[in-house]
């Protein structure tokens, strides 16, 4: 049983998830769901195509409701975060809309340097002298029993469909420009094999967005200027829209306004 505190949390952020249509993921939001043609495709990956302009802060405007609608329908995450973001705060900040015991029992953030390592919802594949070699096959059984460890936490007792975020650049920095775009391809084709949803953060120089371009089945373009932050549709193409906190709402709840021209 969840103790008071828990039960309070529930109570207060509110989040009731978007019903999946058929064969698709709901975004968490209605109107990135409309623009889609109803969700994200089940074993898709979605590519989001960032520039120097985006920060934390907008990532997660746009993407912790659709964090929120796998983890209210007992779907899980498995996290490779970008360098401006630590397996602690990521957490702190999800915890303003979820239960402790709800995020540490589904999500996993994959770490590579020994960043928060020793914490149950971190999985540590720090190498411990780090350069592009290949991995020893020790490294690589380690590393391969973690993993299947995170998928078998996202994916619970009913193995549901997780949610899998990998930011390119912490791939590429640290595993080479090869490594990063054959972590990317086998991880598309796990996603399509289970059912999953890939989302990847493309930062801008990074030799391996040709590569992701290719691979992706759907892709956007993320800035931030004077309105706010702006989504693009590349594929499906759609026009440039704000993204903005919901009036109608409480947060995490946004909606898409059309850019002025």
């Amino acid at each position: 049983m969840m103790s008071g505190t828990a039960k309070s949390s529930e109570k207060i952020d509110g989040w009731k998830p978007i019903p999946d249509p058929d064969g698709l993921f709901s975004s968490g939001i209605a109107d990135f769901d409309r623009l889609l043609g109803g969700g994200f495709p089940r074993g898709s990956c979605a590519l989001f195509g960032m520039d120097e302009t985006v920060g934390r802060a907008d990532l997660d405007l746009l993407l912790v409701p659709t964090f929120l609608n796998f983890l209210y329908q007992s779907r899980g995450i498995i996290a490779t975060l970008p360098s401006r973001d630590s397996p602690h705060d990521f957490r702190a900040r999800l915890l303003r809309f979820v239960t402790r015991r709800r995020f540490d029992s589904r999500v996993r953030v994959v770490d590579f340097i020994g960043e928060d390592e020793g914490l149950s919802y971190v999985v540590s594949l720090r190498v411990r002298n780090p350069t592009h070699r290949p991995l020893s096959p020790t490294e690589q059984k380690t590393g391969m029993e973690k993993a299947l460890k995170a998928e078998k936490a996202a994916a619970g007792n009913r193995k549901k469909p997780w949610l899998e975020l990998a930011a390119f650049e912490a791939l590429e920095t640290l595993a080479g420009l090869e490594a990063a775009t054959q972590m990317f391809y086998i991880g598309t084709k796990r996603s399509r094999q289970l059912g999953n949803l890939w989302i990847g953060l493309l930062s801008p120089g990074l030799g391996s967005a040709a590569a992701a371009r290719r691979m992706a089945d759907t892709e956007f373009t993320l800035r931030h200027d004077e309105v706010g932050l702006v989504i693009r549709g590349v594929r499906p193409s759609f026009p440039s829209h704000v993204v903005i906190s919901d009036p109608g709402a409480s947060p995490p709840h946004v909606t898409f306004v059309p850019r002025p021209p």
